[in-house]
């Protein structure tokens, strides 16, 4: 039996990015229903804990649950970079707050409700529907057994990292529909465990970019979580997460569980649009280039696009030429950061060894105002030429190879012309095919992270 339904906007997936994406179509008074294959009480369950900075809550529009209430799980503000020995952490002040995934990933499914959306737990996605022009037009979706026949002006994909919609795309698409590979993710492992002495209770939290690892707080005040992130394999995320043992000074501790999971840690596809068809979230790439992290990622990006969407609506066109406001908005912005950031650290840490790594820190080569720069912020000139002249310095002491400081400064380069081609991210797609083969080359220089 074939049940027919219709809407304004279809959401494949309720997680964070799904969720908050109805809610914000919905506010303004266009029908939204939001289709996700788990059920409720699983739904934001890849894991517990996540973090987002004090600063975003309002800036993005989101809410932030304080002591006491669903989803809050514990608040902290030093956080230390560090390097592969801990001999020369530097301290940055910036207030977290940590989340209990499901709880808040709950709060927003239930804010979306409230704002007028539809959440059809238990429904998979099958297939895409078209219209006699070719283009979307729906989709077919599973319940219980039965086929649902879903119409919707617009389709979203927030389905995570299997990308189920955005896989199902045809080749010809402008939109990049090739699932990730083992290069293509992050492969993460949480240690929660129970601190055994009281003096080494967390007030903070510490990333090892050497190791791609960190420790940070939980909600068992006694606790922490360890984290370790890795390419290729879980197995290979172990591996470097037993060197990191045998020279970063962990605290003692007992293990209470193990959490793992996977994250993409790619570019995201140049065109986050098509015809009638949107991509976000996991799905679509959209993390953080410094950590893998993605929740506020998307919603940034989403912001943008619950805007385009009503406007779309509002003048009767959901083509790619009306959607496309979306990619250079997010393209010029966000996009551009994260593809500067993202060549900086291919470069860096593909080159540099542990030695190196503990000489720059040393010589606070890594500094306040570098590591500022991984937020977004401007690297004054002044900064540039004493990191130079300490990394000639380092060459002359053999502290550091002239391989690594060219590799550096050549990823540097590739960093500036990939954030100065995404500014220039086309207005139409008219142009976009002459871009996309400047961005490939550029990505062809930069390589992927080891």
């Amino acid at each position: 039996m074939i049940i027919t339904q219709e809407y304004d906007v279809l959401i494949i997936g309720a997680g964070t990015s799904g969720a908050h994406l109805a809610k914000a179509v919905a506010s303004k008074g266009w029908s939204v229903l939001v289709i996700e294959k788990l059920p409720r009480e699983k739904t934001g369950t890849k894991y517990d804990i996540f973090h987002i900075e004090e600063r975003e809550f309002e800036r993005l529009g989101i809410p932030r649950p304080q002591k006491g209430e669903p989803g809050w799980a514990f608040e902290f503000e030093k956080n230390y970079n560090a390097d592969p020995r801990t001999l020369y952490p530097k301290l940055q002040t910036n207030p977290i707050v940590g989340l209990h995934m499901h709880e808040y990933t709950l709060l927003l499914c239930d804010l979306a409700e409230k704002a007028g959306a539809e959440i059809m737990f238990e429904t998979a996605f099958e297939a895409f529907t078209s219209d006699s022009y070719g283009k979307i037009s729906g989709v077919t979706a599973v319940k219980n057994g039965e086929t649902l026949s879903i119409k919707a002006k617009i389709v979203v994909d927030c389905s995570g990292i299997g990308a189920a919609a955005r896989t199902s795309l045809p080749d010809t698409c402008v939109i990049d529909n090739k699932p990730l590979g083992d290069d293509d993710m992050f492969y993460v492992i949480l240690r929660y465990v129970k601190i055994k002495n009281a003096k080494d209770y967390l007030d903070g939290s510490t990333f090892w970019a050497y190791y791609k690892s960190w420790i940070a707080p939980c909600a068992d005040p006694e606790g922490a979580i360890i984290g370790i992130g890795a390419c290729h394999s879980y197995e290979y995320a172990e591996k470097i997460y037993e060197e990191m043992e045998k020279t970063v000074p962990l605290p003692e501790y007992e293990l209470v569980k193990i959490e793992k999971g996977r994250t993409p840690y790619t570019k995201s596809p140049y065109s986050l649009v098509t015809d009638n068809f949107i991509v976000s979230g996991d799905a679509g790439c959209l993390t953080k280039s410094v950590n893998g992290e993605g929740v506020t990622s998307s919603i940034y990006m989403l912001n943008i696009a619950a805007d385009c969407i009503d406007r779309a609506f509002k003048i009767g066109d959901t083509s790619k030429d009306t959607l496309w406001k979306i990619n250079t908005e997010y393209n010029r912005t966000q996009g551009a950061e994260f593809a500067f950031l993202r060549a900086l650290l291919v470069g860096v840490v593909n080159a540099a060894d542990f030695n190196e790594f503990e000489y720059v820190f040393k010589e606070n080569i890594i500094n306040d105002e570098l590591l500022n720069a991984l937020n977004g912020s401007a690297v004054p000139a002044k900064v540039l030429i004493k990191a130079a002249a300490n990394f000639v310095k380092g060459i002359a002491t053999k502290s550091i190879r002239l391989s690594t400081v060219k590799a550096a400064a050549g990823a540097f380069k590739n960093a500036v012309d990939i954030s100065s081609h995404y500014k220039k991210f086309p207005d139409s797609p008219e142009d976009f095919n002459e871009w996309r083969k400047t961005a490939d080359n550029i990505y062809s220089k930069i390589g992927k992270i080891q």
